[in-house]
């Protein structure tokens, strides 16, 4: 009897002791998963948002179609933006100037560029073959293939000819081959300097130069061409047909056009010149490029008082309508580096990056890559920029590599 109460008792004890434990256990899962929902809250609309279907199918809106130099291509590139989070749409409209401390490659990992942009200190005591390699690690690394990009004028202002690596190519500026040789001359130039950067990868030139300066003392004279608007019209007309024949777009700059200003050293130049004389002048060579079907056009960072008083015509939407609207243009649009010197006070009171996108920009040249990134996602996220807005944008440059057949 003695024995039989002892067991007893045992079997009450570990009965106890299991139920406490259940008890324990059922307590602490209920706790954790209030610990889970106050971490990552769970919503039904957000759940239902994140596994809705994106239609593929989808037609490009209307309001997207232009008719334009890429629009063959619209149907892909839209279903690709359908695709895209804010994030990697954002990342599209940025070409980044390329790091030169060793962390190109690994930016792209944080950040799906649009592009990058290249100069001679990136490719400082590399031979030909290791600027090749570099460049086609970079389209390897990203998911979407970039836009790499450099500033080959010729003369004074080069990214690739002046180095070792290309000991046979040495260009010289247009005007000093004009003066010499004439637009035949020109020709056989852009046509070397066209081969030179497809042969490592390079797919986009900025250049040519359509300003047009007369006097040693103005901005563009060194860099333009020296001769009538016509010859200019000319020269952008068969750089532009060359180049692109070539596989290496071209970005018609710096529009509006520097003209004849005068070089006041100043972080911002101000033009006042009238504008009827854009209109019977300046545009002229943008035009000629625009009718030869050039793939982009990069706005001056320029103050054009007479079309915009109080935005640089990089973050001018008024000086954007007149390119799309007036020039008939339906290509790139990107802005020169707004990195350059303090555009602020230029920008309407907002984020120069956003302005830049409000303006009409599908892309910006930056060296802060990070801080364009981060300013420009939160104004889509709060809605300062509209989602439909960096979509069209998007499009327009996933539509662009298609045609120039960056993306295979």
């Amino acid at each position: 009897m003695k024995k039989f109460m002892i067991i007893s008792a045992v079997l009450i004890i570990i009965a106890g002791a299991v139920f406490s434990f259940s008890l324990y256990h059922y307590f602490d899962v209920k706790n954790n998963e209030a610990t889970a929902d106050q971490v990552m809250p769970q919503n039904t609309d957000d759940k239902k948002e994140d596994k809705k279907e994106v239609n593929l199918d989808a037609e490009v809106p209307a309001e997207f179609q232009d008719g334009g130099i890429f629009s063959q291509n619209y149907d892909k590139a839209y279903k690709d933006t359908l695709a895209m989070t804010n994030e990697q749409m954002v990342a599209q409209l940025i070409i980044g100037t390329c790091p030169t401390d060793g962390s190109a490659g690994s930016k792209l990992d944080k950040v799906a560029l649009g592009g990058y942009y290249f100069t001679d200190s990136n490719f400082t005591s590399l031979s030909k073959e290791q600027i090749k390699e570099e460049l086609a690690s970079y389209q390897k690394k990203s998911d979407v293939e970039m836009i790499l990009a450099v500033e080959e004028e010729g003369g004074a202002v080069t990214a690739l000819s002046d180095l070792d690596a290309f000991p046979d190519e040495d260009f010289y500026s247009p005007r000093e081959i004009f003066a010499e040789k004439g637009l035949s001359g020109l020709q056989d130039s852009e046509t070397q300097k066209a081969q030179m950067l497809s042969s490592v990868g390079i797919n986009l030139n900025l250049a040519p130069v359509c300003d047009m300066a007369e006097d040693f003392t103005q901005i563009m004279y060194s860099r333009s061409l020296g001769g009538t608007p016509q010859e200019t019209s000319q020269y952008v007309k068969h750089t532009t047909q060359i180049s692109q024949g070539k596989g290496v777009s071209v970005a018609l700059k710096h529009f509006p056009g520097y003209g004849t200003i005068p070089d006041t050293y100043l972080p911002v130049v101000t033009d006042d010149r009238e504008a009827s004389t854009f209109e019977s002048r300046d545009f002229l060579p943008f035009k000629a490029g625009i009718d030869s079907g050039a793939h982009c056009v990069l706005m001056s960072n320029i103050l054009s008082t007479e079309l915009d008083p109080n935005c640089i015509a990089s973050l001018s939407d008024y000086t954007h309508t007149i390119l799309r609207n007036e020039l008939k243009f339906t290509g790139l649009i990107i802005t020169d580096n707004l990195n350059n010197a303090d555009y602020s006070e230029y920008a309407n009171g907002k984020d120069v990056y956003v302005q830049a996108i409000l303006a009409g920009n599908d892309m910006i040249m930056v060296d802060d890559i990070d801080s364009a990134y981060n300013a420009i996602l939160k104004a889509v996220n709060d809605g300062t920029i509209k989602k439909e807005t960096v979509q069209k944008a998007c499009m327009r440059v996933l539509a662009y590599k298609y045609t120039a057949k960056i993306i295979k």
